[in-house]
């Protein structure tokens, strides 16, 4: 009975061993049960050979059992602290002692310093301890303390979920740490006996029992499904035994009468055992041969991964994708339907995605991304509907960005499961769907969006037509209304700055001091107005595009002067000193008179009002080798320097202008700016506020000069009706 309970026991804890490596062999936890088990194995091993006949009273065997019970404490204590952090235990000082300490344990236990010799008692054979013996019982005290330490610091930071688990481990471990060292070294040494030796099998047997159903009944490891084939599969290779063996034995030793010596039936049952065991790998085989020859449906991974890469470069939309790639796969895979379950779906699928999560909700990203129904224990109401829509198999979308979504396919139209060569297709051709179905999705909606952009360009732009026709309207009703009303002012003005001038003349008798100071005045006054109404006009010709140049040869000089001596009384009754030298010479240019007559007088006008009393306006015309310059400075208000750079603008006025000449228009400078540049000449401005300012122009000779041109002194034409 024991020979069979050690039997069990050896080949459970081999299958768990392998199956727990093989589910994570990169996992450290994973690698530290297994060492736990290999070492328990032998233990086990060496405690059953211990005690059949002939080598209980083996010396050497029972040191081999101790140096195997010293690494199988100390990999208690690993396993016990991996369940608490999966890593090694930092290597400190203590770290290292300990480590120290279980490598003397372990040549202690191979020398003759923990058990000299073997005495045969009243109740058999037993070792006798040496000095060495202090030193493993420490060495054992500790790793049994601290690995009971750990697991129940793991329990306690453990999940509701992993906390099942550990009972069933503690349970374990409290049977082979606790029961084992009471009976096989306290009871075996105090009573003399090596009884209790031979139920190590029983204890082993115990703890492997309570590891499986930890495994089966909480999920251990996460080998459930691992076990439960493999118990599945041996259980299949009993029954097989059993109705295959039994009557292949009994026909050959009652009906054929061969005698079968007992070693040839150990030999016969062992090798039908190892066909039958290797049945199904035989048969995959055969079947890869005869699926390469004879069946079509066969496929070579790799050429499909190719034929999908080409597919997927060519494709620029989701649909296409979709569409292309499930045709590729089908061809291969042959299932009976490929449904898309994207989350950026409008319709019920997106709905069908967020079920789909929780699949894989929790099992993080280095979970494989395909999942099989038949072999998903979770929610059984979502498997429930997976399986009325005749979904086998799931596969998960996603890029390291984002989820986008679950591929879902039916059962496959040969009726056979999805083999390893499906998934792991499956899964590599997910990364790349995922990957195409991103860039496609991200395409999309930047079209989408450049649509709804242009879309909203649009209308703003015909509202802003709408507006600027109702702009150019009233732009176009203003300009007829100036020029209307321009037109209409000129002509009354006109006669009464002629009448006036006509009586300053004398031709009206003569004039006291008194009445010529107030005619002069309302004579200016009325020379502003000619020209304000000449700005008026030639502003709506700009906004017309009326606005022409006349150019004819013009005395610059007698203009300057003839504007200078008209504005003397208006300097003088302001109290302000107006200066102008005449040059002895200067050229005739090509100028359009009427228009440069109003510059020159704009200047001089602004330079006297924005002077404060006592001030100075020097006038000066220059000629240069180049150019001729005019110039009018001022000891005024000046221009503050932060708004310079609008004094040219069209209605402006800066804020100390304003203060000094509230019925200022905004248009003289305006005006002075568009006749110079119009005429191919450039404005001189230079300011300080507070101290002064500079305006003027220049004109180039080059372009100006008329050929054959008069000296200075001859009168231009036509220079009376301007001054008129």
């Amino acid at each position: 009975m024991l020979t069979f309970i050690a039997v069990l026991a050896l080949g459970a804890q081999v299958l768990t061993v392998a199956a727990v490596y093989l589910r994570g062999p990169h996992s450290y936890r994973n690698i530290a049960f297994s060492c736990l088990s290999f070492a328990l194995l032998a233990w086990s091993g060496l405690n059953y050979a211990n005690s059949l006949p002939g080598l209980k009273d083996n010396l050497c065997l029972m040191r081999f059992i101790m140096c195997f019970v010293v690494l199988q404490n100390a990999l208690f204590l690993n396993f016990a602290n991996s369940l608490r952090t999966n890593h090694l235990f930092p290597l400190s000082w203590r770290g290292k002692g300990y480590v120290a300490l279980s490598l003397l344990a372990v040549v202690l236990a191979l020398s003759p310093v923990l058990f000299t010799k073997v005495v045969i008692g009243q109740h058999g054979p037993y070792p006798v301890p040496g000095p060495g013996m202090l030193v493993f019982i420490i060495h054992a005290a500790l790793s049994i303390y601290l690995g009971f330490r750990y697991l129940f610091l793991a329990n306690r930071a453990a999940a509701p979920g992993q906390k099942p688990q550990l009972y069933f481990i503690l349970f374990g471990s409290i049977v082979l740490w606790g029961i084992v060292p009471l009976t096989n070294f306290v009871l075996a040494l105090t009573l003399h006996t090596s009884f209790f030796i031979q139920l190590c099998p029983v204890y082993s047997f115990i703890f492997a029992a309570l590891i499986a159903y930890a495994i089966i009944r909480h999920k251990l490891f996460d080998i459930r499904l691992f076990v439960l084939r493999a118990g599945a599969y041996l259980f299949s290779v009993a029954v097989v035994s059993l109705f295959y063996i039994g009557p292949a034995i009994l026909l050959a030793t009652r009906v054929v009468h061969i005698s079968l010596s007992r070693s040839s039936l150990v030999a016969l049952v062992g090798m039908s055992l190892v066909l039958i065991a290797l049945y199904r790998f035989v048969r995959r085989l055969f079947d890869r041969l005869t699926n390469r020859i004879f069946f079509r449906g066969y496929y070579e991974p790799q050429d499909v991964i190719n034929q999908l890469s080409k597919v997927l470069v060519r494709s620029i939309n989701t649909e296409q994708i979709k569409q292309r790639a499930a045709k590729v796969l089908q061809e291969a895979i042959r299932a009976q339907h490929f449904m898309y379950w994207l989350a950026s779906d409008q319709d019920e699928t997106a709905h069908h995605a967020q079920q789909l999560g929780r699949l894989f909700k929790g099992r993080g990203r280095q979970v494989s991304n395909l999942v099989v129904i038949d072999e998903l224990q979770t929610d059984p109401q979502l498997l429930q509907h997976l399986r009325d829509n005749d979904v086998a198999l799931v596969v998960r979308l996603r890029t390291t960005q984002q989820e986008l979504g679950y591929l879902t396919l039916g059962y496959k139209e040969s009726g056979q499961p999805y083999i390893e060569r499906d998934k792991r297709l499956l899964s590599i051709a997910s990364d790349e769907i995922a990957i195409a179905l991103q860039n496609a999705i991200q395409l999309e909606e930047t079209q989408h969006f450049n649509q709804r952009l242009q879309q909203k360009v649009s209308e703003a732009t015909r509202e802003l037509q709408r507006t600027n026709d109702k702009l150019k309207a009233l732009d176009e009703t203003k300009d007829e209304f100036i020029s209307m009303a321009s037109h209409q002012l000129r002509t009354p003005l006109t006669a009464v700055k002629g009448y006036l001038s006509m009586v300053l003349e004398g031709d009206a008798g003569e004039l006291n001091a008194n009445q010529r100071k107030l005619l002069e005045q309302s004579f200016n006054s009325s020379q502003r107005m000619v020209y304000l109404i000449s700005d008026l006009l030639n502003l709506s010709r700009l906004n017309t595009g009326k606005f022409i140049i006349e150019p004819s040869p013009v005395d610059l000089a007698e203009v300057v002067e003839a504007e200078v001596e008209q504005l003397a009384e208006t300097a003088k009754s302001r109290g302000l000193e107006l200066t102008y030298e005449r040059p002895a010479t200067f050229p005739v240019l090509l100028l359009d008179e009427t228009k440069i007559h109003q510059v020159v007088m704009n200047l001089i006008d602004n330079a006297i009002y924005y002077t404060p009393s006592g001030g100075t306006v020097s006038v000066r015309l220059k000629e240069t080798p180049t150019a001729v310059e005019y110039t009018v400075t001022d000891t005024g208000i000046g221009v503050p320097k932060s708004v310079q750079h609008k004094l040219f603008a069209k209605f402006y006025r800066a804020q100390n202008a304003q203060s000094a000449r509230p019925d200022g228009t905004g248009l003289g400078l305006f005006m002075a700016k568009k006749v110079v540049v119009a005429q191919g000449g450039a404005i001189i401005f230079e300011s300080n506020e507070g101290k002064g300012s500079t305006f003027g122009f220049r004109f180039t000779k080059a372009q100006h000069l008329p050929p054959q041109a008069p000296k200075t002194g001859a009168k231009a034409p036509a220079l009376a009706d301007a001054r008129r």
